[in-house]
This record gives structure tokens, sequence and C-alpha cells, in this order.
């Protein structure tokens, strides 16, 4: 179960990761609870899931934003 702390709210994390020195340079990375995530477990409400790491995904992502944009 997360933390109630903040009344669930993902500020704490988004926080500590954007302002933490210790990730410089890091990306790419999903954050919960201020700590790096690991993939999903089925019946659980945490981690990422296989398709949010899926390159060939995110290219077609990338590909269909453009032509939407383009109009």
């Amino acid at each position: 179960m997360r933390s109630s702390i903040f009344g669930g709210s993902s500020a704490p994390t988004s926080s500590s990761v954007a302002a933490s020195p210790l990730l410089d340079g890091v990306g790419g990375r999903y954050f919960e609870d201020c700590q790096e995530a690991g993939p999903n477990q089925p019946g659980t409400r945490t981690g990422w899931a296989p398709y949010a790491r899926d390159p060939e995904a995110a290219e077609r992502l990338w590909t269909v934003s453009e032509e939407h944009l383009r109009g």
C-alpha cells in the first residue's frame, strides 16, 4: 500500500527526483515513493508496465504524434 503521509500525492517523489544531484543525467526511469520502481508484479498497482519500456512502441508513438501535429 502506498504511503499516505502526503495524501497519495506524487509531489514528494517528483520533487526529490528532480532536485537530487545523485540523479543528474539520469533519464528514462520510473520512480515511486521516492525510489526507483521495478517492473509491475501481477496483482499489484506499483511498478512499470512492460509496454512503458518498449522502444518500438515509443517510436510509433513519436511518429503518430508528429503526424497528428502536422495535421
